[in-house]
């Protein structure tokens, strides 16, 4: 068990939180405001019912990569919740590059949430509420090559989210008990495994094998996410003639593959070295895995340029 103080954030580390929040901007509602001013209504449908969906865009030298699939997955998670967008998406990516500018945010992200708006508090959808939709952009490290990581350790945790993993819900308490479960482990990331002893993805990550040259995956739905880095990825190794399975995998085949690695927009690529306090894939960052990550930073600098 790691000592509660190493899972709480120092004062020191609480005065950096704040001081960034104080200078960090965020377009709320057709407003920017500073990050630590912006307020919402204690009835949020978002506040009292994670009534509500996000994004996350990875931004290289001031850019979002893949905006467009982000935002396809967006509209997907909407129709899943039935709600609908405050507006079209032109003017809506003008205003996120424009936020992205004024933040001076180079390496970092973009977080975009929308909810289904203010209403008294009722199960039932309230009828011509305005949504409530923010982004903002915060700095992150710069991506680190999987060849300079250690590698990651996972732990198993029994799946008991809802059936509807494919829409990106803000609803993760979840995926936060399960994170934190394997954090108390020693690990760095939970999989997520079915009663069936199917594993399928991580708390905010995807999870790839590599067996016999092949890569694997399970297939997105009810409990996969798909995953904007998963799908580039796929696209990634087909490009390189990589034989791509999507289908469900046991636990202990997971295990006991040549490699393992999970993606996410934050980290791209992270090799697993460890499983549930054991050595998994040899202990060593595999070829297949480097390769992908290589030919996932040429996919980023086509599209958005040598800035990147």
């Amino acid at each position: 068990m790691r000592d509660a103080s190493n899972r709480s954030l120092t004062v020191a580390a609480r005065w950096r939180v704040t001081a960034q929040m104080s200078t960090e901007l965020v377009w709320l509602n057709g407003e920017i405001t500073a990050l630590s001013d912006a307020k919402i209504a204690v009835e949020d449908r978002g506040f009292l019912f994670a009534d509500g969906v996000y994004e996350v865009v990875r931004l290289y030298g001031g850019k979002p990569f893949a905006l467009g699939l982000h935002l396809d997955r967006l509209q997907k998670s909407c129709d899943g919740l039935m709600l609908k967008m405050p507006m079209q998406r032109e003017p809506l990516v003008r205003e996120i590059r424009s936020l992205i500018d004024r933040s001076g945010v180079r390496d970092g992200m973009l977080y975009l949430q929308l909810t289904r708006g203010v209403a008294s508090r009722n199960h039932v959808f309230p009828i011509d509420v305005p949504p409530t939709l923010l982004f903002f952009a915060r700095a992150l490290p710069a991506i680190v090559p999987p060849d300079r990581q250690a590698g990651i350790k996972l732990h198993t945790v029994r799946d008991v989210r809802w059936r509807m993993c494919w829409i990106k819900s803000i609803g993760l308490a979840a995926n936060v008990l399960a994170k934190n479960e394997a954090l108390s482990h020693g690990a760095d990331e939970a999989a997520f495994v079915d009663e069936h002893d199917v594993v399928s993805e991580c708390t905010s990550s995807n999870l790839f094998l590599v067996s016999h040259g092949k890569l694997i995956t399970h297939p997105v739905g009810p409990r996969v996410l798909p995953g904007i880095t998963r799908h580039v990825v796929i696209e990634c190794a087909r490009a390189l003639s990589i034989d791509v399975i999507e289908r469900p995998i046991a636990l202990a085949e997971a295990k006991a593959a040549d490699e393992i690695f999970i993606t996410g927009t934050t980290r791209q690529l992270a090799w697993v070295g460890g499983w549930d306090g054991a050595t998994v894939a040899s202990g060593r960052l595999g070829p297949v895995t480097m390769k992908l990550h290589d030919a996932f930073e040429s996919r980023v600098a086509r599209e958005l340029g040598a800035s990147s």
